[in-house]
């Protein structure tokens, strides 16, 4: 096939501009891909569609995109950048890493690149050199709460708990953050002897079960505490000490003096690694009436076990198939726990005739946290199951991903927020074998 006539490639071009900028990213896509299938030596073209196909979260189709560019252009920055990202979510860190430091020494002064060539260091378990690239950045850029929010992940990694914690309000500032704002005085700070302080509801299930551990700590500074939270969550929190009343996102409060997030606590609490972990466990399950699920019989030990959490922003699942090894053993009686699609993957597998399914009788945390209670061990990716074990205080190994949340570090195998849990880590983003072996021989006792 012919290249197209230089005109019609240009208004072809032209076309899928336009329709990028009315936000048309369907029709975009499409001219762009007619026109590198028409005339595939545009290189600008190439990486244009490799944008598109990332944003649709197509990672190795932007890539090939991006790969198709740079044989045309080969040192073009910005390509090189985009590949360097792309490689970077399908985990291939080495390759990404290559990428993302040729567009740096391209353009050095680009403070875009430099701060994506930092994110990628701090996925490769170097947290001080991102560091050390990201805060001349912000002095480039100062008020910008992207780089703020990335430099106090950055320090929580490295346990840097009262600069980490005071960078992590720079949340409320991300175009992605649902921003809410509640009537009267928000707390920031100072005493709250004899006044009542709502907590807002702002971030997903493990955020909640890990900092509503500061509740208390708030209760015993003489507040009288309100707690708003994600409906699934009120029957456990309500065994939390120290509060007044819990409501449903949503709903209206009591009357109260000061309000402020429950994810700000550790900063207005001025909390540091040593404060950790404080009482443990801090949530108690409530108690259940009524039959309540049968656990496997005849077994040496009972185990809960979670496989699927959030893929985005980054992917913290296990395929079950890699922990199919874990199931030989007869003296082990496994639950699982699993909520939502992925669930299917027990039946898909035939694994529904080795696991009991409990999720259907599981309706709340409350349910999950006395089903919990009764087993010996929960096995877990990182995710609510995770926060909720260790909030409980009971025992769980924590599959980590090579690419982990600030919580868990990246070395150490315990937690200093969770006494009773212990992590396994990918040894790189492709090895699910690696730590399932760990496991099986610790569920031995060899390992």
């Amino acid at each position: 096939m012919g290249n197209i006539p230089e005109i019609d490639a240009k208004e072809r071009y032209e076309s899928a501009l336009t329709a990028l900028k009315a936000g048309d990213l369907t029709r975009a896509e499409n001219e762009l891909a007619q026109l590198v299938r028409l005339d595939p030596n545009r290189a600008v073209a190439h990486g244009d569609l490799g944008v598109l196909l990332r944003r649709r979260g197509l990672p190795a189709a932007a890539a090939a995109c991006y790969r198709r560019s740079l044989a045309l252009a080969p040192d073009r920055a910005a390509t090189l950048s985009n590949l360097g990202n792309a490689l970077r979510e399908l985990g291939r860190l080495d390759e990404a890493e290559v990428a993302l430091s040729r567009a740096v020494e391209l353009e050095p002064d680009s403070v875009g690149f430099r701060y994506n060539l930092a994110l990628l260091l701090r996925d490769r378990r170097r947290p001080e050199e991102a560091l050390a690239m990201m805060e001349p950045l912000l002095e480039l850029q100062p008020g910008n709460a992207e780089i703020e929010w990335d430099i106090a992940l950055t320090r929580l990694y490295l346990d840097d708990f009262h600069r980490g914690f005071a960078g992590y309000e720079a949340r409320e500032r991300l175009p992605r953050t649902l921003h809410r704002v509640f009537p009267g005085e928000r707390w920031r700070g100072g005493s709250v002897a004899g006044r009542t302080v709502l907590l807002v509801s702002e971030q997903g299930f493990g955020d909640a079960l890990q900092f509503v551990r500061f509740v208390p700590m708030l209760s015993r500074l003489g507040a009288r505490v309100v707690l708003e939270c994600l409906p699934e969550l009120s029957e456990l929190f309500g065994t939390l000490p120290g509060l007044a009343a819990v409501i449903a996102k949503g709903d209206a409060p009591p009357p109260y003096d000061l309000w402020a997030p429950m994810a700000s606590l550790p900063h207005l609490l001025r909390v540091g690694v040593a404060d950790l972990p404080g009482p443990c466990p801090y949530l108690t399950a409530p108690p259940r009436s009524g039959p309540q699920l049968p656990l496997p019989q005849g077994v040496r030990r009972t185990a809960g076990l979670v496989w699927a959490g959030k893929t985005n922003p980054r992917d913290r699942s296990w395929p079950l198939e890699a922990l199919v090894p874990l199931l030989s053993d007869p003296s082990i009686g496994w639950v699982s726990l699993q909520h939502g699609p992925r669930g299917a993957d027990l039946t898909r597998l035939g694994i529904d005739r080795l696991v009991i399914d409990a999720v259907p009788a599981l309706t709340s945390f409350a349910d999950t946290a006395a089903l919990m209670a009764r087993l010996d061990l929960i096995v877990t990716i990182d995710t609510a199951a995770a926060h909720l074990a260790g909030a409980l205080g009971r025992p769980a190994y924590v599959l980590l991903r090579h690419v982990s949340d600030w919580r868990w570090g990246d070395v150490r195998d315990d937690s200093p927020w969770y006494p009773t849990l212990r992590l396994f880590r990918q040894s790189d983003p492709d090895d699910y074998a690696g730590p399932v072996v760990r496991i099986a021989k610790a569920l031995t006792g060899h390992g």
